[in-house]
């Protein structure tokens, strides 16, 4: 595959060297003021980060270069009737060889990773919402399940966790829940959970043994800053309600409850977990912000996404992601058959790393092909 990229690499091998020229290029103090003039302080940030990005890309594919010449010249030296000649020589020589060879696939894979194009959405915090499908009570259990799970996954991890909104739905089941996660690389650790997850037990309330299957949603939104998502206004239009709950409670003798509605997509956002009409209106209109970045990146995925490329990663919701089966002590990802036989370890976030580890993996070989195709004539 690197044959195919070199015209590519080479490209940027240039694009390198004159980036470096402009900005390390000037030979007097004259030169130096007539470049800094010409850049505004936003455009030497720009082109310095283009030199280091391409940095990272263009040292790999020297020492790459560097390891091929060494291969090439221990190859020379086997073919010498002089080694033939010296067993320890060409035992030696042998060995460097096959060591090089080894090295060279492992930085030829270590370089294309490096082109691959990144996902900016990866290093923001995200939003994390769990809905309770099919299955009645029973997918409320196994939602309040699932969402301890992100919980100690967070807390492995570090991470701030602050719920958003959270419907109880029965004793220990939720319908539904919000949850807002601040730390480093959220959303690129997450985005592969989103999707449908099913669930295979026995319930409590079973009398004759028989399994039952059972159904939440997920859904994991990167969480845009205000920049990157402006609300107008008049974008919105904004209800104030009184809130429901439990009789008697004070939060339901004010107009506390908040509701959004983004008049372009025709987005709801509904909240009312707080008693201050302020906390609850900023809450929603995280959400909304959230909902309408996400709407915008699916859209443009969709507008690029090969017609045969795997949507592994691809946070379709409708897709059936994973099984847990409790009989069988077994949490099965369909979109890599990828199995577990430690559902109590997945469940307390400790093994989730493993699926989320092999989902990259195969995010990473499936735009490794794709560029690979784009660079095909």
């Amino acid at each position: 595959m690197l044959n195919k990229m070199k015209p590519k690499l080479e490209s940027m091998k240039q694009l390198h060297e004159k980036l470096l020229q402009e900005i390390n290029g000037p030979s007097s103090d004259s030169d130096v003021d007539a470049v800094m003039e010409d850049l505004s302080p936003a455009k030497f940030a720009e082109k310095t980060k283009q030199l280091h990005d391409l940095s990272l890309i263009t040292d790999k594919y020297s020492e790459v270069e560097a390891q091929i010449r060494d291969l090439h010249s221990l190859q020379q030296m086997l073919d010498d009737p002089l080694t033939a000649q010296d067993k320890d020589l060409l035992e030696m020589t042998q060995e460097e060889i096959k060591s090089t060879t080894e090295t060279i696939v492992q930085m030829e894979k270590d370089l294309l990773l490096s082109m691959l194009p990144t996902d900016t959405a990866d290093e923001a915090n995200a939003l994390l919402e769990i809905r309770a499908g099919t299955g009645g009570d029973e997918a409320g259990l196994f939602a309040a399940e699932i969402l301890r799970m992100y919980e100690r996954f967070a807390e492995r991890q570090r991470w701030r966790w602050e719920e958003i909104s959270k419907t109880h739905d029965g004793l220990g089941a939720i319908k539904d829940a919000t949850i807002a996660i601040t730390g480093s690389n959220v959303f690129g650790q997450l985005k592969f959970e989103s999707g449908v997850h099913r669930v295979q037990r026995v319930p409590a309330t079973e009398t004759q043994g028989r399994i039952h299957t059972s159904t939440i949603t997920v859904a994991i939104m990167p969480q845009p800053t205000e920049v990157q998502v402006q609300i107008q206004d008049s974008d919105v239009r904004v209800d104030v309600f009184r809130a429901s709950g439990s009789g008697g409670q004070k939060v339901n003798t004010t107009d506390s409850a908040i509701r959004l509605t983004h008049l372009a997509t025709g987005i709801v956002v509904a909240i009312q977990d707080e008693r201050s009409n302020q906390k609850n209106r900023a809450k929603a209109f995280t959400i909304l912000r959230a909902k309408l970045y996400e709407r915008e990146r699916e859209k443009l995925a969709s507008e690029r996404r090969d017609s045969r490329r795997k949507q592994v990663g691809s946070g379709a919701r409708s897709e059936k992601i994973r099984t847990y089966n409790f009989p069988q002590n077994r949490v099965t990802d369909h979109r890599i058959n990828k199995t577990l036989h430690e559902l109590e370890s997945v469940l307390d976030g400790e093994s989730l790393p493993e699926f989320i580890q092999a989902l990259r993996v195969e995010e990473q070989t499936d735009l490794l092909m794709a560029m690979n195709e784009d660079e095909s004539p």
